[in-house]
């Protein structure tokens, strides 16, 4: 017996020919063609971060492995790179704007049975996060009008200090701490921050807020007699610290503490007489 199959236009149809002593036997015979394996199909997240300055990394995923490649319609993100072998983005983002950079496109996955059909991503590169370089001291005096600004690298968007002492107040938009602090004090430690996208950088400001000229209040004449006991007072509306008190007035006999503020003594000049200067307080 003799046989022989023969194509038919019909695509997966055969025709069977079998040639015998009794004749010859034909018949079509229809083969089912094997439907191709599954495309991938991407799954990893649509939208990722990252920071200038800090290491960086998204893998693209996909179902239906072995994946074969993958694709990227991103555009370069500078300090990046994209691995078409292994689909991984990878590297440290050396630059955004003063607010974050966002990188947009499509990405895909290829397997033996072909390619995936697009996904978008969004990778968002925020600015590194805010170094404060004002300076860290400052001083002023109560009563009197005080300014000063927090500056800080990165372009801040916003500022913010906590700790201040009564009467100044910080302008969140500009960093300008400003006001007439009613309080005195040394060693007042404020914490300064800035912000933008990428986080909050602080420091700790100290300020030195001195108390006001003190006002004399006592009065500015006074009188004794030669070889009587004398006494008088400087008084001011603040208290005076220990060796804050000074005079020009010379008394003979009298004697003045630095110390108080006092006169005292029995004046020696027979003769009498003025004595005039200045007292002050510190």
């Amino acid at each position: 017996m003799q046989t022989s199959l023969t194509a038919l236009t019909n695509i997966n149809r055969w025709r069977l020919a079998a040639i015998t002593l009794g004749g010859a036997l034909a018949m079509t015979l229809a083969i089912p063609a094997f439907a191709a394996g599954p495309k991938p199909v991407v799954n990893s997240p649509t939208t990722a971060t990252g920071q200038v300055g800090v290491a960086f990394s998204y893998q693209i995923t996909a179902t239906n492995p072995p994946l074969t490649g993958y694709g990227s319609t991103l555009p370069a993100i500078p300090g990046v790179n994209f691995n078409a072998t292994t689909g991984l983005f990878s590297g440290t983002p050396t630059a955004a704007g003063p607010g974050p950079a966002t990188y947009s496109g499509n990405i895909t996955a290829t397997n033996a049975n072909g390619t995936s059909a697009a996904q978008n991503l969004a990778i968002t590169i925020n600015p590194a996060t805010p170094v404060i370089n004002s300076s860290l001291t400052a001083s002023g005096k109560q009563g009197v009008a005080f300014s000063y600004t927090i500056t800080a690298t990165n372009s801040p968007t916003s500022f913010n200090a906590t700790g201040l002492p009564s009467g100044l107040s910080v302008n969140t938009s500009t960093g300008a701490i400003t006001g007439t602090p009613t309080i005195n004090g040394n060693n007042i430690n404020v914490t300064i921050r800035a912000t933008n996208a990428g986080g909050t950088g602080s420091a700790t400001l100290v300020l030195s807020i001195a108390p006001p000229v003190p006002t004399i209040t006592s009065a500015s004449t006074a009188s004794g007699t030669a070889g009587s006991s004398f006494s008088y007072q400087i008084t001011a509306d603040q208290v005076i610290p220990s060796g804050g008190w000074a005079t020009t007035v010379s008394i003979p006999g009298v004697n003045f503490s630095t110390s108080t503020g006092l006169f005292s003594g029995t004046p020696s000049n027979p003769a009498g007489g003025t004595f005039s200067g200045t007292v002050s307080a510190t």
